[in-house]
């Protein structure tokens, strides 16, 4: 458990990473290929006419989105997720909101069930800005509430085994 959400701010540089974790350390990289992949996903998902594959693959999408910060936060102590979140956050929504611009921009966008044109792309922006902040934010807070109770007990039950 101690390679999993650190204590302390771990140096790195002094370390031989595999590359996935050093991937992960990088919230531009990491938060950008989820941005663009979330809007890619979402520009064939609404290609799909039944309804249960379109519920099945919004799940996938806030799986997968909430799985790439567990990843991200997972190399972090707690105290400094706030600003790893809020960095996360603006990252994906750029990528995300960059995409759908190109796709605008090649006519693949939908905006409900027409094609989006320039005049929605505030509004979509800022649908798509409020909802990731209020997903991203309801699970960091979960997620730090989940770690700070496992470490807890793991430190109780690190005390009993010494006593």
């Amino acid at each position: 458990m101690a390679g999993f959400f650190p204590r302390d701010v771990v140096h790195w540089a002094d370390e031989h990473l595999h590359p996935l974790r050093a991937f992960s350390l990088r919230t531009i990289e990491l938060a950008g290929l989820t941005g663009v992949f979330l809007r890619l996903f979402r520009a064939v998902l609404y290609g799909t006419t039944g309804g249960f594959a379109f519920i099945a693959g919004m799940i996938f999408a806030v799986v997968f989105f909430c799985g790439m910060l567990t990843w991200h936060l997972g190399n972090y102590p707690l105290r400094h997720w706030p600003m790893r979140v809020m960095g996360f956050t603006f990252v994906e929504v750029t990528a995300e909101l960059g995409m759908s611009s190109l796709l605008i921009a090649f006519n693949r966008e939908r905006y409900g069930s027409r094609l989006a044109t320039w005049e929605d792309w505030w509004s979509m922006a800022g649908n798509t800005a409020a909802g990731r902040i209020l997903v991203i934010v309801l699970y960091a807070l979960v997620l730090a509430v989940v770690v700070k109770l496992v470490r807890r007990t793991l430190d109780r039950r690190t005390e009993a085994v010494r006593n």
